[in-house]
């Protein structure tokens, strides 16, 4: 193997996981956006304007963090901790891994034998 053949593939390597980390962060802040607006009492298409919203703040700060800090700050006005968001958002994401695991990768892995 060729050392640009090498570094080509690298690159790919780091699109498809830097593709997967966001893609797993906007599931993360779609499940968490939906959790959200029930706690605020919303109905109808304001859930689906809120849960866009949320998306839109994860997408538009580095690192993905804005959904979180969206949510965490909408949610102190009815009660609801940073804590409890932040837990929200770590069982979206197990959640979201594990939707995303495909058969065929958990077979290969003797861990998940």
């Amino acid at each position: 193997m060729t050392i640009d053949r090498r570094r080509d593939m690298q690159e790919k390597l780091f699109v498809a996981r830097e593709r997967r980390s966001f893609e797993d962060r906007a599931r993360a802040d779609r499940i968490v956006g939906l959790w959200a607006a029930e706690q605020l009492g919303l109905k109808g298409q304001a859930i689906e304007a809120y849960t866009g919203s949320v998306i839109g703040a994860g997408v538009a700060r580095p690192g993905g963090r804005g959904g979180f800090d969206k949510v965490a700050a909408d949610l102190v006005a009815v009660g609801i901790s940073a804590d409890t968001v932040r837990a929200r958002y770590a069982m979206a994401m197990d959640e979201g891994v594990l939707m995303g695991r495909s058969i065929a990768v958990t077979n290969a892995n003797p861990l998940y034998a």
